[in-house]
């Protein structure tokens, strides 16, 4: 009798246990999990420069439960229109912050004190001083030195001997001084050193381009930025099909027009940073840093193509250059 009285009270603590977690397996689920957001700014938030990065962006953005506030933004002014975002982005209570900076001096370390508690990942360029926040971009030093070989690579008579114009582009980003240095780093190799170079936003360039180039021609434009390359690519085309070939031009690309003028022959070549993995790893990094507490943010080197009328079609340089239809 006593025994049967054990079996019996065994069986009912199982049974109780088990109506136990089942009903704290229904409430878990019942639960949902806590979300983060993530802010993302950049300049000219709507040029068509950033599909393919906004593609990977929104891609980690599911990957990683991550509710990503894509900001709206125009041509910035100033640095202090674009700390203003930045600003607006902390008061509304974003638990991370992905940033392109116009320039290298926004103060950053002056933003409240919220935002000491904010994960930021930078894209692309980094801010003075150096160091203090994650970068995820490409090796720009390393663009510019390719840039610099591949004009003399690809130049029937040594580089030297021709007229060589740079669109430097915004000197204040950290990004266009590097790659600034290392384009005329690889010019000097080869005993070559530009006639000029201009620097400016892209209104102040498009202005000076066909001045310069009246008074100064020269045989070869080299340009730092997919902003530069397009404004090279409207100057040739003023030239007009007879004058095609007259000036080369070898640039960094990503946008749709700059792809399909390096096609159509007025580009001979593009560097082009995978700028899907920029955006996929920005958004995957923090993320992790946001969900997981993790003391910093890592940042993360992004490879890049060289892509010509030769390699254009090849499957891979598609995968990079149309990562949306793949």
């Amino acid at each position: 009798m006593n025994r049967n009285k054990l079996y019996f009270g065994l069986l009912m603590l199982v049974l109780v246990i088990v109506i136990v977690g089942t009903a704290y397996e229904m409430l878990g689920t019942g639960k949902q999990e806590k979300t983060y957001t993530v802010s993302v700014i950049v300049d000219d938030s709507n040029n068509d420069r950033w599909i393919a990065m906004r593609e990977g962006l929104e891609q980690a953005a599911r990957d990683n439960n991550i509710t990503m506030n894509y900001v709206f933004s125009g041509k910035f002014a100033s640095e202090r229109e674009e700390l203003e975002l930045i600003e607006r982005e902390i008061q509304n209570g974003t638990d991370g912050l992905i940033l392109q900076m116009i320039s290298d001096s926004v103060g950053l370390d002056n933003l409240n004190q919220d935002s000491q508690q904010i994960a930021v990942m930078l894209l692309e360029t980094d801010v003075e001083p150096q160091g203090v926040y994650a970068v995820t971009g490409p090796d720009n030093k390393d663009i510019g030195i390719t840039l610099g070989e591949t004009a003399a690579a690809k130049s029937e008579i040594e580089i030297k001997e021709k007229r060589i114009g740079i669109l430097g582009g915004n000197q204040a980003q950290i990004a266009m001084q590097q790659r600034l240095e290392g384009v005329k780093n690889a010019l000097e190799k080869e005993s070559a050193e530009p006639l000029w170079t201009l620097q400016g936003n892209s209104e102040e360039i498009r202005e000076l381009l066909p001045k310069k180039a009246q008074t100064d021609p020269v045989d070869i434009l080299i340009a730092l930025g997919n902003e530069e390359t397009e404004l090279a690519v409207d100057f040739l085309l003023t030239k007009g099909e007879e004058e095609k070939g007259s000036c080369l031009l070898y640039g960094v690309g990503y946008s749709e027009k700059a792809v399909y003028y390096l096609d159509k022959g007025w580009i001979q070549s593009l560097v082009v940073p995978n700028e899907f993995n920029m955006g996929y790893l920005s958004m995957e990094q923090i993320a992790k840093q946001i969900q997981y507490r993790l003391s910093e943010v890592q940042g993360r080197e992004i490879d890049y193509l060289v892509i010509d009328q030769e390699n254009l079609y090849e499957e891979e340089n598609q995968k990079v250059l149309f990562p949306i239809v793949q």
